[in-house]
């Protein structure tokens, strides 16, 4: 639509209007950049420099690829109930983590990989991928594929895949991620 000579999308919103590419790259790279910070751990002109780089370049091309439709929304609700449960979360971590150190100096090195389905109820996007990646950031468990509501999960041992099937990490994403669910 064209309004006083320039051309309009229709149901813009903001500066650079809905789901643009302007402002998935800004985005992308503003969250990356953010990631950059904590990681580092480094204010030096350098170090800012090129994690400013980095974080362009790779915003550049996620935003090619990640969400090339509509941006998630999330709102600040659920980023509240995101940060409130990432102390959980890297518990649990910590505590898979202490479980495959256990398996790996064993010298009997007790493992019993298996593939395993995790059908979940989850219906955004965004909620099916915060699913996969703590799975996979879940030391002894993989995400492998994701179609629908099932995703297929390599666990290194029976202790994995109990925990990866009880739902508690379904339930969670749920309650930050998806409409009505309970808290």
């Amino acid at each position: 639509m064209q309004v006083n000579g320039t051309f309009v999308r229709q149901g813009a919103r903001g500066p650079w209007g809905t789901g643009s590419r302007v402002s998935r790259v800004l985005g992308a790279s503003t969250a990356l950049f953010a990631f950059w910070l904590v990681v580092s751990a480094s204010l030096a002109p350098a170090d800012l420099l090129l994690g400013a780089a980095l974080s362009l370049l790779l915003g550049t091309w996620s935003a090619s690829f990640l969400w090339a439709g509509e941006i998630p929304r999330v709102t600040g609700r659920q980023w509240l109930a995101l940060l409130r449960y990432l102390p959980r979360f890297g518990g649990a971590v910590f505590l898979s983590a202490l479980h495959v150190v256990q398996i790996v100096i064993d010298p009997r090195l007790p493992i019993s990989p298996r593939l395993v389905i995790c059908r979940t109820r989850l219906s955004r996007p965004v909620s099916r991928v915060a699913f996969a990646n703590a799975v996979t950031l879940t030391p002894g468990t993989l995400t492998v594929d994701v179609e629908d509501g099932a995703f297929l999960a390599h666990c290194l041992d029976e202790a994995c895949a109990r925990r990866l099937l009880n739902g508690a990490l379904e339930r969670r994403i749920a309650q930050i991620f998806e409409p009505g669910a309970a808290a």
